[in-house]
Parts: C-alpha cells; structure tokens; sequence
C-alpha cells in the first residue's frame, strides 16, 4: 500500500501541472482571436505574447475610432508666422543724422543712426511724430519731420543776395545769407540780440512772402532778445524751417521749434523730435516757426 500511496503523487502533480499551463494558453488564443476578428485594423499580439485580463477588458470596451491611428490630412492646421521684412512704399532723404529707434517713442533704444543725405525706404506709416522705415530687414523708425522728397541741398530756398553793402553795414554773408535791413524791420529789431538781427534780416530777404514776426518780449526765450518767431503755416513755414535747419551752423542757431516738433544743438544727432501737446495751434508751433540763437 505504501507503494500505491507514491504512485497517486506525481500523477496529481503532473496533472495540475499540465492544467495551469494549459489554461492561459488557452485564454490568449481566445482573446488574440476575439480582437483580430473585431477590429481587422489593429494588429494582432505577437505569438507567445500573454494579454492580462485587465487588458481585455479595456481593448473590448473602446471604441474602434478612438483605436485608430494617423491624422486627417483635412484637420486645420495653425498658419505660420509671415516672416517677410516689411515693404517698402518709396524712398526719402534724410535731412539730418536720424536715430533709428525700436519703437516709435522718444526713449526707444536707438539701434543705429542714419547719416545725412541718405536715401531711407519708409513704408508710409507714421505714429506721433515718426515714419516707419526699413532697417537692416526689419521695421524701425526715425523722426519724420527730417524725411524729405529732395536732398537738403535741393530743398533749401536760395537766399536773394544783396548785392553790395547798404547804408547798416549789412552785406552778404560767407555762408549765402542777405545780411540786407527788412523793409519796415526796426520795430522788430529793436531789443534783439546782434546774432538775432542776423537771422532776421537773412530769413525776411530769403521769404518776401512774410509778413509778421514776433521779437523781443517778456516770454519765454523771447526775453533776452535771443528768440524770433517767424510767423508762417503749412509749406511756407516748412520752407522757413527747413531754410534755418540748413544755415543752422551760420545762424549759430540753439534751437528750432516747428509744428510740434523741436531740434536742439544739444541733441542735435537725433534731428527734430516730438514734443508734447500743449493745446492749441499757437502753442504747437503749427503758425509760427521758432528760433533762438547762442
């Protein structure tokens, strides 16, 4: 009996053996099968390759869309950033040394500075005071006062010459300036600084045109007789302007203020900058062309 007792043991053994290895042999080809048959599009578990009961359940319960792999080629697709250096609309002269800023602010960081005479490609917008320009392949900005059509030698008005001395002592100046008395010009020179008178008489023989004038006051720089206001609007005063700019150095100008714009000797590299609203036309300097000498 002892001997029959042995024998029963392995072949239990053996039998349980067989069995646990059977069963999950058994529950992959089911389940491979299952998942092969149900959805075509997705491939198969690798022979040999056990799929857990956890598993199962999860690839039984989602649905075949959310299965299948690869984008719509008619899906939307998020534009790219253009990339192009902005256009430009034409080109002008520079008329002074212009700072070309980042941003079209008066404290923007300069990136370069355009030297005089040069020929710049603007693209036509303009913001309080400045012109968009191309630079370098990108979008910068200078004051748009110094932007002209012409050269500066082209644009300055010829002063008329006055021909020999007069009776004051005034004759043509080195620099082309009439140094010539304006008719009915006492009334205004009186109280003027010797260096003002200069620029008076050059500026009224240059523009017969004008016909006011503010002298010595008690304002502002009008006070010591260093500041005239040569009173013009629209082109007329932009000439007048750009006649002073142009004989600054003869005229030993200290500053010029023109339709809310002004230049100084100080910051003479960034050319006319931007100033404040002060309320009306008179106070913009839109009627009137400012000037104060050394």
């Amino acid at each position: 009996m002892p001997r029959g007792r042995h024998s029963l043991v392995p072949t239990t053994s053996r039998g349980r053996s067989l069995a646990l290895v059977t069963a999950p042999l058994v529950t992959v080809a089911v389940v491979a099968t299952g998942v092969a048959a149900g959805d075509p599009d997705r491939a198969t578990a690798p022979a040999g390759a056990a799929i857990s009961a956890p598993q199962q359940q999860r690839v039984a319960e989602q649905p075949s869309e959310e299965r299948t792999l690869g984008t719509s080629r008619s899906q939307e697709r998020v534009p790219l950033v253009d990339q192009r250096p902005p256009e430009v609309a034409r080109k002008l002269w520079s008329t002074a040394p212009l700072k070309i800023r980042v941003k079209p602010t008066e404290g923007s960081r300069s990136v370069a500075t355009f030297a005089e005479d040069q020929r710049i490609g603007v693209t036509g917008e303009r913001r309080g005071g400045y012109a968009e320009v191309v630079y370098d392949e990108q979008a910068r900005w200078v004051t748009a006062s110094y932007l002209s059509k012409k050269k500066v030698v082209e644009k300055a008005p010829a002063p008329a010459a006055s021909g020999g001395s007069s009776s004051s002592g005034g004759t043509a100046a080195a620099s082309g300036v009439s140094g010539a008395p304006c008719p009915d010009g006492s009334d205004i020179e009186a109280g003027l600084q010797p260096a003002a008178v200069k620029v008076y008489r050059a500026v009224c023989n240059a523009f017969p045109e004008l016909s006011a004038y503010g002298g010595q006051d008690g304002h502002g720089e009008h006070v010591n007789g260093q500041a005239i206001d040569f009173m013009a609007s629209g082109s007329l005063g932009e000439r007048v302007k750009d006649y002073l700019y142009a004989n600054r150095a003869a005229f030993d100008l200290f500053d010029i203020i023109w339709s809310q714009t002004i230049w100084t000797i100080e910051r003479s590299g960034e050319g006319f900058r931007s100033m404040e609203d002060r309320g009306s036309a008179t106070a913009n300097h839109f009627d009137h062309v400012h000037i104060k000498v050394n």
